[in-house]
């Protein structure tokens, strides 16, 4: 094997293990990231020492969790830090009017899944008690509403999106329709999304709220969130540097 297949081996693994975590999880014990990322725990262990040395994973209380180096430096992305700061106080408005966690979102380049950007929380009480679990469920209900509309609008085709394959379940096919998606949670939380079009029509971003289902009313939500969306579709249209996602 030369050194540059090493090399991309090497980094390839790396980054597997930095996607195992998924969204509401701040820390994965090592098995699981090992079995997350297939591979074995003698080579997971090794990786995870350098990651853990250069900042990009951090050794917390029950396991392992993304550092901050890793943080600052997706922080550095150009469409991220543009659409944040377009789309934050579209969030921030959506807060208030729904009284439920906002959150925004961009479209993973790899694939047609949810990136989380930022999040407007609400109060949900102590962060191991009741309120917490209904807080990850209402992120881990956004990042799939979120989902669901990347699936949906990001691509005409219906069967390859970013590189893909995709097939379109009929709830995609009527997040396409609505112009939003919302999926409820197990444990009583519902999250609804809408996309952030670029000119072609594809989702580069999009903008999500969530709360328990008994307070947030999913068409109420929709129509603030499709009206927050279309303005930010709009600015980021008359930015030419940040239509970048199509």
């Amino acid at each position: 094997m030369s050194v540059e297949n090493s090399s991309r081996s090497m980094l390839a693994r790396g980054l597997c293990v930095l996607r195992s975590f998924r969204p509401g999880e701040p820390e994965l014990p090592f098995s699981e990231i090992a079995r997350r990322a297939e591979m074995p725990k003698a080579t997971a262990h090794r990786i995870i020492a350098e990651l853990v040395k250069e900042g990009m994973l951090e050794r917390g209380e029950r396991g392992l969790r993304l550092g901050m180096g890793l943080f600052m430096l997706g922080a550095r992305v150009p469409r991220q830090l543009m659409l944040r700061n377009i789309a934050v106080p579209y969030a921030k408005q959506l807060h208030r009017i729904t009284r439920g966690s906002a959150f925004v979102f961009i479209a993973d380049p790899t694939g047609p899944d949810a990136v989380l950007v930022d999040t407007v929380r609400r109060t949900h009480g102590p962060d191991h008690g009741p309120g917490h679990g209904l807080a990850m469920e209402e992120m881990r209900a956004s990042d799939r509403a979120a989902t669901r509309i990347f699936h949906a609008f990001g691509a005409e085709d219906d069967t390859v999106v970013r590189g893909r394959a995709v097939h379109r379940d009929a709830e995609t096919a009527r997040a396409r329709h609505q112009g939003f998606a919302a999926v409820r949670g197990a444990s009583g939380a519902v999250g609804v999304a809408a996309p952030v079009l670029t000119a072609a029509g594809a989702a580069a971003g999009a903008l999500a709220v969530a709360g328990p289902r008994a307070r947030l009313e999913v068409a109420m939500a929709a129509a603030h969130l499709k009206t927050a969306c279309a303005a930010v579709s709009r600015a980021m249209q008359r930015d030419p540097e940040l239509v970048t996602a199509s």
